[in-house]
C-alpha cells in the first residue's frame, strides 16, 4: 500500500508562492527560504522549489484541491488579495460547492466543502 504524503511545486518565486498559499489557501509554512519551502496542509506536504532534481518543464494545467469550512469565506479572503477568481462559487454535480482561483505560476486553486454525501462510483 502506498500513501501519498508530499507534493513537490516547481515554481520561479518561492517567496510570492509562499504569500498567496499562506494568506489567500491559509495554509502555514514550516520552513521558508528563497530556494525551498514547506506548507502544512493536513496529511499532504506542499513544497515550493524552483528547480527538482530531475529534469522537468514547468507545470501547466495543475488543479490543486482544498477543502474549506467556508467557501464564501474563501473567495472573501481571495477577492481581498487581488487574487483572480475564475468561477464564483458554484454548486456541482458531485456534491461540492466549489470556487476556482488563479493560484500562483498557472496553477488553479479550488477551494471547495462537501455539501452532500461524497460521491462514490
Amino acid at each position: 500500500m502506498s500513501k501519498f504524503d508530499n507534493l513537490d511545486l516547481i515554481v520561479r518565486d518561492v517567496g510570492a508562492a509562499v504569500d498567496f498559499f499562506e494568506k489567500v489557501v491559509g495554509l502555514p509554512a514550516r520552513v521558508v527560504d528563497e530556494n525551498f519551502a514547506e506548507l502544512e496542509s493536513g496529511e499532504v506536504t506542499i513544497m515550493l522549489s524552483p528547480a527538482a532534481m530531475v529534469p522537468v518543464r514547468q507545470a501547466a494545467g495543475v488543479i490543486l484541491h482544498f477543502q474549506v469550512d467556508n467557501v464564501r469565506q474563501a473567495r472573501q479572503r481571495a477577492y481581498d488579495h487581488g487574487v483572480a477568481i475564475l468561477m464564483e462559487p458554484t454548486l456541482t454535480d458531485w456534491g461540492t460547492e466549489s470556487l476556482l482561483i488563479a493560484g500562483p505560476e498557472e496553477m488553479v486553486i479550488d477551494l471547495y466543502r462537501w455539501v452532500s454525501p461524497h460521491y462514490s462510483a
